[in-house]
């Protein structure tokens, strides 16, 4: 993975990323359309948010993930999931085995174009690939400004933004299209105010920092809060594309 293995940071609070993180809005079945009795492979899985939907929807689910804690929580909720050790650049599955891959808050993570060429490699003939990042809306002010909280511009812990994927350079896909879906998440103050305590540009901090954060942030979400909910605007964003025709 890349970035220094910063993504591999978040083992370190694998229980708060569960019970915090936001999970798939539930019309976020609309993206995938039909999905009992597909074989779906999920790729840096997590704790099982979207594993847990997946399986919801009646989908026959396969995960990879790196981080042992991560996998641990995901294997505890989800003990029907095949959970494989792995990751994107080099995928423990065969060819041509999946209908569906689904990369959900992880495509950023990846080495390319080595992960892309190795989901082209597990899928099907006219399978879909679903590049998805499930987050805070950046077009609304006040949620902007606190998410800008967790990674200070200078403070050494930025990485490159984006909220779509480029799955096309090799040609082994097509017919891509980007997409974003806005959706609500309640959350008491204290919710919200926990859930920045599970990103990677938070976990990077030093403690004088983190302090200075958490004093600025409850700050800001006590200005949002009514009778101590917060209606968080979300945006579920990100790429969907389909595995070309191998010419066997």
């Amino acid at each position: 993975m890349a970035y220094d293995g910063r993504g591999l940071k978040f083992g370190t609070v694998a229980e708060l990323y569960d019970a915090y993180r936001p999970s798939p809005p539930p019309e976020a079945i609309e993206i995938f359309g039909q999905l009992t009795g597909r074989d779906v492979l999920e790729v840096g899985a997590g704790t099982g948010l979207w594993t847990r939907f997946l399986e919801g929807h009646g989908a026959n689910v396969t995960v990879v993930e790196p981080d042992d804690a991560m996998r641990e929580v995901l294997e505890r909720k989800s003990p029907e999931v095949r959970s494989l050790v792995g990751t994107a650049e080099d995928l423990p599955v065969p060819d041509e085995s999946f209908d569906v891959v689904v990369v959900s808050s992880a495509w950023h993570w990846f080495e390319q174009p080595q992960a892309t060429r190795e989901m082209a490699r597990v899928l099907r003939d006219g399978a879909k690939l679903y590049v998805l990042w499930n987050g805070f809306s950046r077009d609304v002010v006040w949620i902007n400004e606190l998410t800008k909280l967790r990674e200070e511009p200078g403070d050494g812990n930025a990485r490159p933004r984006g909220w779509t994927a480029d799955v096309s350079d090799d040609g082994l896909f097509s017919d891509r299209v980007d997409l974003a879906m806005d959706w609500t998440w309640m959350r008491t103050a204290d919710q919200l105010f926990a859930v920045f305590g599970t990103y990677s540009g938070t976990l990077m901090k030093t403690e004088a920092q983190r302090r200075a954060m958490d004093l600025e942030l409850r700050r800001r979400i006590e200005e949002v809060a009514q009778a101590g909910m917060v209606e968080v605007p979300m945006t579920l964003r990100g790429t969907v594309a389909t595995r070309v025709t191998r010419l066997h």
